[in-house]
């Protein structure tokens, strides 16, 4: 690379990161609500969830490796936080879209079977679970689609955060290698 050569922002890097993350982080919200139907789709869960860090920790080391090493830790953290804000915008948009329109009984459902679970343990502290769960469910109190989204993606930006943070710290530890 040019030593002239200007590489993107952090925040046009981070949405453009974004949106590889963002397939990801939907993979796993569509892990999870095919689960309910087929219990295949359940095993991508945990190895979607193992590629977030890596392809997080990936993208920012690229990012830093772009700027030769000059980045700043808050650099890197933004560049971070901005991927996690994009792609989990997309996952955001993904169970709005699929909550709302694809499968509107899914979080009922899910409640449902979670009540179910609880009702079949033998302890207290679960029987007093499985009826609160299902007077949610009762009281017509179940999360809307937008709920359901808006946790997703305060949820998304606020570990990815954590997760950039610790990886900024690391990055700019390890420092700056030049490939000759």
């Amino acid at each position: 690379m040019n030593q002239n050569t200007q590489s993107p922002n952090v925040y046009r890097r981070g949405a453009s990161d974004g949106a590889l993350m963002g397939l990801v982080l939907c993979g796993i919200f569509a892990s999870w609500a095919l689960s309910m139907r087929m219990p295949l789709a359940s095993l991508a869960f945990p190895l979607l969830c193992i590629a977030v860090p890596v392809l997080a920790y990936v993208q920012l080391r690229r990012g830093y490796r772009a700027d030769l090493g000059t980045s700043t830790f808050s650099a890197l953290w933004m560049h971070g936080i901005c991927t996690f804000f994009f792609g989990s915008l997309l996952m955001a948009a993904l169970s709005i879209v699929w909550l709302r329109w694809w499968e509107p009984g899914l979080i009922n459902a899910s409640l449902a079977s979670a009540a179910d679970v609880y009702a079949r343990l033998d302890s207290p502290q679960a029987q007093k679970m499985a009826s609160d769960v299902q007077k949610i469910i009762d009281m017509g109190l179940t999360p809307r689609p937008i709920d359901v989204a808006l946790a997703l993606l305060w949820a998304g930006v606020f570990s990815g955060s954590i997760l950039s943070m610790i990886y900024a710290g690391i990055i700019r530890a390890i420092g700056y290698k030049s490939k000759k």
